[in-house]
């Protein structure tokens, strides 16, 4: 929950008034606005909180970058003691930070296009089977993992993307001692360790021609 707070103030000579905090959540379309799956109830996406003649008012609010759908925010209309209608303006409350101040933030425009949404973590590690002339392609795949079951006399990479990196984790079995032949097109690569149930871990950056180098040492486990 986020807390807003704020004070009902008279335009006219900046005295403190009574009213009241009309607070509504929008822009959830046609679905329910929920929370980690949870419809929210009635009263957060429409309530009112009064406000005392003191002019003070505090209230919380679930923030909207955890409502789902993406993109709702707040409409807060503001109405003083003869219930007139003073203000509208809408507002998008983050959980970070915890506390806004309605007297100092700057109202949010729901005409512009809701935030993005968190980019998907997608599996980007391809297991490739040992072979001779093992392929390694970066059109979907920056990382490749083998487990040497034999030698590996040659092998091949394709569509390796220019700027990108791409990192190879070559793995010995329980008998070890297996050659893995890097390919033509990797350049400066680590001996990979022969050594049973040992890692050979390196990264490698495509150039313009599609080739590969490394960015620094390969590493062992």
């Amino acid at each position: 929950m986020v807390t807003v707070t704020g004070k009902l103030e008279s335009s006219a000579n900046g005295t403190a008034i009574a009213g009241a905090i009309q607070l509504m959540l929008c822009g959830y379309g046609s679905r329910v606005p929920r929370i980690n799956g949870v419809a929210l109830v009635a009263r957060i996406t429409d309530k009112t909180i009064p406000v005392a003649a003191a002019g003070t008012f505090s209230f919380t609010v679930p923030p909207n970058d955890e409502i789902a759908p993406a993109g709702t925010y707040y409409t807060v209309q503001v109405k003083d003691e003869n219930g007139d209608t003073a203000q509208i303006n809408a507002y998008r409350f983050l959980s970070v930070p915890s506390t806004y101040d309605l007297n100092l933030i700057d109202p949010y425009d729901p005409n512009q296009p809701p935030p993005p949404l968190p980019p998907i973590l997608t599996n980007l590690l391809q297991i490739v089977p040992p072979s001779n002339g093992m392929v390694f392609d970066g059109t979907t795949y920056i990382g490749f993992k083998t487990t040497l079951t034999g030698d590996v006399t040659s092998s091949v990479t394709q569509n390796m993307q220019p700027g990108n990196l791409y990192t190879f984790i070559v793995v010995q079995d329980a008998t070890g001692g297996h050659i893995f032949t890097w390919p033509a097109t990797v350049h400066n690569a680590t001996m990979v360790d022969p050594l049973p149930n040992t890692t050979t871990i390196q990264t490698f950056v495509a150039d313009e021609n599609h080739a590969l180098w490394p960015i620094g040492p390969g590493t062992y486990q």
